[in-house]
Formats: structure tokens, C-alpha cells, sequence
């Protein structure tokens, strides 16, 4: 295609068996999964690494199924296409009442108007293409899922040519309110002391890494990444501080925020997660701005200044020859505890020290909700996937599954606990059966964890033990269980000589708690407590 897609993922169904067919006689590659939400999962992972991600589904009973994970491509603006095959028309006008129907024959697409940016019913060959390139457009243009369905006795009607036109380049923007912003912005950088920028998912979205870089280098900007926002800057560059995580994650990075007198955030969404958990939102005091569409500078909003256009206005400002650096305070150290021994049974504090000892640039490291998340915030990346706003379960592994097809370089490093790996963890015979490489590794805590961050422990969030090598083998992947640290980088190790998947079933004590969820939990006690979060 186009747009650089060469394959999509789904299960085949009924309505959307001439989809297939055409697409195979197309030469467009067809992955099949085991499930339309690991489907549709797998097709988020891909679309945030090559720009757009293709599932494709029967009507009904599939495209029902991947509500959930559309969903949550929406709230994290992820660029994902949903083709559903539908009944033929011919069959509508029969009178029955046709199978995977729920109400009525526009129901489903009124459902996905819902979680996407536009929706079309491909009904007419005289306007199908048109239909099409707006839906794509839209997609494209807002970075969130759009939906199509195809009834069965068109999919190979002759269509007339697309007359869909976007518009005159540069409807959405203001010219005079882009210059009058970046005008007032390089003059607070100019006289900035102290100014640290801020980066989240939208530098991702619009492709903006090789920009930012060069925006932090010129303005000589100490750089901290928002938790959306993780691994869009590179983590090993000289101005990375760390993950904004409030007062529950590293200090570095809120002591660089404290002692800014500017902080300039450039694609990062407004929400409760990027404020640290609610816990030390950005003091907008000294906040300027750049989102999609729009720029604060302090208490200024300039409207119609895309993310794009802002940020190349603001390198066409910045200094001729780089600024010096400020260096932020660093880290504090929490109450010294004697390290875990490579013998000693392994807690997640020894699997984040295991996977710092890798190589970051080898991986795509791709997180589940939970513990896992947030060990994965304290480990470095350079390139990183979650459903970190959202939050839904079951992402990383057929996340995995779109990141090795997207990009076959690197290899998914999955972090994945137990609850998660038990809903979608049948994506790893998928990717044995098409020789996809990937490790796995299952933090197996015997527990929905973070349910007791915000509770307490109870019988009903305890999970049945599985024997997930077992598992893992019956599905043609190979894997073994850890207990200790040094038999975890000793199977890290042996993951890297298997072209395939491997998995990693990492045995932890249901008591332990990775560092940035133990100090949720004293925060939430506190608060119950009637004290200070």
C-alpha cells in the first residue's frame, strides 16, 4: 500500500472472506492471530512504528470483539484502520434477519463512531474510494483509528474513482498566530536560565524525533520524558534526565522541573498519568505548551499552530551555535538496602538492575499494564510501547507480535505479569508459527498486583498458578522458569540465540512490588490515613 502497510492482521470470518480473498491476490500479507483483540492489539503495536496499522474482521462477532482495543487506540492516538467485511446487500433486502447482526444493519458502524475518528459504510460503488481516502485522511491527519465495512457482494464491484479532495495544505493553520507564538516562546528561551523540555507521545505521532533532538541540542534543554511519552527522546542521549513519574518515580526528573524556571512540553497530553499520578502535576506557573493544534505560553493560547509547524518555527529560531547545558540535580538515592544477591530469589528490583544490563538499542521493549508498566519505567529504551493511559490488560504480548513485523531488527522485549500473559498469551504460537522473534518475560506474582495499590489484598485478586513453560512449549515456544537473578540474565542471554519467541517465567514473591508501585501504595495508605499523598 501506499502508506507503507504490507500486511494486516485479523481472523478470518464469513462476511469477510471475499476481503481475504482479494487480498490475497493482491500480494498483501495476512496474519492471522487467535483472537480479533490481540488482532487489533497487534495492529496498534504495528501502527505506532510505520505510521498506520491494518485489522481486518468479519462483521458482528469479530469486529465486536476488538471494541475494547480500538478503544484504547483512540485514547492513545494510535493510527489504526479497522476494515469489516458485512452482509451483502442483496441478502438485506431478503427480509431475514441475518446472522452476527445485534440490532440493526448500521449498528455496528454507529458503534465504532464511538471509538474512532471517522467511519464509512462502503455501500456504493459510485462513492466507495471517496468514502475510503476520508476515512484515511482522517486517520492520518488526526492519529486515531478510523472504521470501514465492505458488504460481501461488493468487495469486488468495480468502483468509481475517489473525488475525496482534503482541502487547501494548511486549512488547520494560522501562519500569523505561529510566528507571533514561536516569536514569544524563543524570546522566554532566550532568557531562560533554567529551562527543561518536556516530551510526550504527540512528537511520536508526528513524527517529529530528529526535530525534537535538535531543539533540546540548540536550546541546550535538559530533556524529561512524560510517561506517555517514554522513548520518543533517545535515553541514552547526554540530555536525558529520566521519566516524569511525580513524587513516585526518580527524583531527577521532578527535581528538574522544580529548579527550571521554564518548562517547555511538546506534545504531551493533559492528563492524570503525565502528572505524575495526580501526584506533582507541572506547575503551569512556567508551562508553555505545544499540543496538536494549539500553544500555551503561560497564560497566552495561540489556536491553529499544529505541533509540526511549531516546533520547526522554533528551530528556525533557536541560537546559531548550540547553548551550554544546565545539568539538573541528580537523583537521590532511596535508604540504602544491601543489593540483591545473583543467587538470592530474584524481586522486580533485580529484574530492573537484569534488564538495565542490556543492550537498549537491540530492543523494542513492550510493556502490559501493572508491575510490569512500571518496571518498564525505570528501564531504559529506546524504543518503548504501552497502553499506559488507557491502561486495558492483555497489550504486550500481541503488541509484540505488530512490533516484530513492523520492524524485524528488533527484537520485542515483552514485560508481561501473569494476569495479562492469561488473557492474551496464545499470541506467542503466532509468532512461532511465523518465525517471529521476541522474549518474553512473565512476572509471575500470582496476583493482580495493582488491584491492592488502591485496595488491599483480597482472596478474589489472586490468580490460579499456571505452569506457563508448559504452556509455552504446547504452543511450540520454548522458555524455562527463573527464581534467581543470575538464572535470569542467564536465560536473557539464551533468548537471544532463538530466532523465534522465547519465554521467561520469572517466579516473584506475591509480596513484592516493583519500586514505583510500592511507593503508589504508601501514597494511596497515607491518604486513607488522612495524610499527605
Amino acid at each position: 500500500m501506499e502508506s507503507g502497510v504490507d500486511c494486516t492482521f485479523g481472523i478470518p470470518g464469513d462476511f469477510a472472506l471475499p476481503l481475504y480473498a482479494a487480498q490475497e491476490a493482491a500480494g498483501l500479507r495476512t496474519i492471522v492471530c487467535t483472537h480479533e483483540p490481540s488482532a487489533a492489539f497487534a495492529a496498534d503495536a504495528y501502527a505506532r512504528i510505520r505510521g498506520l496499522g491494518v485489522v481486518m474482521t468479519t462483521y458482528g462477532a469479530g469486529a465486536l470483539n476488538m471494541v475494547n482495543p480500538i478503544a484504547a487506540a483512540y485514547a492513545e492516538h494510535s493510527p489504526v484502520l479497522v476494515i469489516s467485511g458485512a452482509p451483502a446487500l442483496e441478502a438485506r433486502k431478503a427480509g431475514f434477519v441475518l446472522h452476527h447482526t445485534v440490532k440493526d444493519f448500521d449498528g455496528q458502524r454507529r458503534i465504532y463512531a464511538e471509538i474512532t475518528a471517522a467511519t464509512a459504510a462502503l455501500n456504493d460503488p459510485a462513492t466507495a474510494l471517496t468514502e475510503l481516502d476520508r476515512v484515511l485522511d482522517t486517520i492520518l491527519r488526526e492519529q486515531r483509528p478510523g472504521y470501514v465495512e465492505i458488504p460481501r457482494d461488493l468487495t469486488d464491484a468495480p468502483a468509481a474513482p475517489s473525488m475525496y479532495s482534503p482541502g487547501p495544505a494548511g486549512a488547520a493553520t494560522d501562519a500569523a498566530a505561529i510566528a507571533e507564538a514561536a516569536a514569544e516562546i524563543a524570546e522566554l528561551l532566550a532568557r531562560a536560565r533554567r529551562c527543561v523540555l518536556f516530551t510526550g507521545i504527540g512528537i511520536a505521532r508526528r513524527r517529529l524525533e530528529t526535530e525534537t533532538i535538535h531543539l533540546a541540542e540548540r536550546w541546550g534543554l535538559p530533556v524529561v520524558s512524560s510517561v506517555l511519552g517514554k522513548s520518543v527522546f533517545p535515553e541514552s542521549h547526554p540530555n536525558y534526565v529520566g521519566v516524569f513519574v511525580g513524587t513516585v518515580g526518580d527524583d531527577a526528573p521532578r527535581l528538574a522541573f522544580d529548579e527550571a524556571d521554564l518548562i517547555l512540553a511538546v506534545g504531551v497530553l493533559d492528563t492524570d498519568v503525565n502528572a505524575g499520578f495526580r501526584t506533582y502535576p507541572p506547575p503551569r506557573s512556567k508551562l508553555i505548551a505545544l499540543d496538536d493544534t494549539r500553544v500555551r505560553v503561560l497564560h497566552h493560547h495561540y489556536e491553529r499552530a499544529p505541533l509540526g509547524d511549531m516546533v520547526r518555527a522554533l528551530l528556525a529560531r533557536a541560537p546559531a551555535s548550540p547553548r551550554p547545558f544546565w545539568t539538573p540535580s541528580p537523583s537521590t538515592p532511596e535508604s540504602p538496602t544491601p543489593g540483591p544477591s545473583p543467587e538470592s530469589h530474584v524481586t522486580m528490583e533485580g529484574v530492573i538492575a537484569s534488564l538495565r544490563t542490556l543492550d537498549s538499542s537491540r530492543y523494542t521493549l513492550v510493556a502490559d499494564i501493572g508491575d510490569a508498566w512500571f518496571t518498564a519505567l525505570e528501564t531504559r529504551a529506546e524504543r518503548y510501547l504501552a497502553l499506559g493511559f488507557y491502561a486495558t490488560m492483555g497489550f504486550a504480548v500481541p503488541g509484540a507480535l505488530g512490533a516484530a513485523v513492523a520492524d524485524p531488527d528488533r527484537r520485542p522485549l515483552v514485560l508481561v505479569g501473569d494476569g495479562a500473559f492469561q488473557m492474551t498469551g496464545a499470541e506467542i504460537a503466532t509468532m512461532a508459527g511465523i518465525g517471529a522473534p521476541a522474549t518474553i518475560v512473565v512476572l509471575d506474582n500470582a496476583n493482580y498486583k495493582m488491584l491492592e495499590v488502591f485496595d488491599r489484598s483480597r482472596p478474589y485478586y489472586e490468580l490460579r498458578p499456571w505452569d506457563y513453560v508448559g504452556y509455552a512449549g504446547a504452543l511450540g515456544v520454548p522458555g524455562e522458569m527463573v527464581e534467581t537473578r543470575r538464572a535470569l540474565e542467564t536465560a536473557l542471554a539464551r533468548a537471544e540465540r532463538v530466532n523465534g519467541p522465547y519465554l521467561i517465567h520469572v517466579r516473584l514473591d506475591p509480596h513484592d512490588h516493583a519500586p514505583i508501585t510500592r511507593r503508589l501504595r504508601a501514597g494511596t495508605e497515607r491518604s486513607a490515613s488522612g495524610g499527605s499523598a
